[in-house]
């Protein structure tokens, strides 16, 4: 795998997690349910195996940081852009 397809896989799967947690937790939560399902997701339109695998691991451990509160999962807050380093 050469650097340049490196980078953009990368770019193409934070585009996808970017979407996605604009769409907010109880979608985020959804879209999980789907993808885990192995059903249509159609926010992933278009993008390979490989993409949807990684967007499933990075939206589980972002959720994992809101799960992990007190009082357990709540989509009562919202989720800006699903910043990672802002837990």
């Amino acid at each position: 795998m050469s650097i340049h397809r490196d980078h953009a896989l990368v770019c193409e799967i934070d585009a996808c997690i970017e979407h996605i947690c604009d769409l907010g937790c109880s979608e985020v939560y959804r879209i999980i349910e789907l993808i885990e399902r192995g059903d249509v997701v159609p926010e992933l339109n278009g993008v390979n195996t490989e993409v949807h695998q990684a967007v499933l691991r990075e939206l589980k451990a972002i959720m994992a940081v809101y799960d992990a509160r007190d009082g357990g999962a709540s989509c009562k807050m919202p989720i800006p852009n699903c910043d990672r380093s802002n837990p």
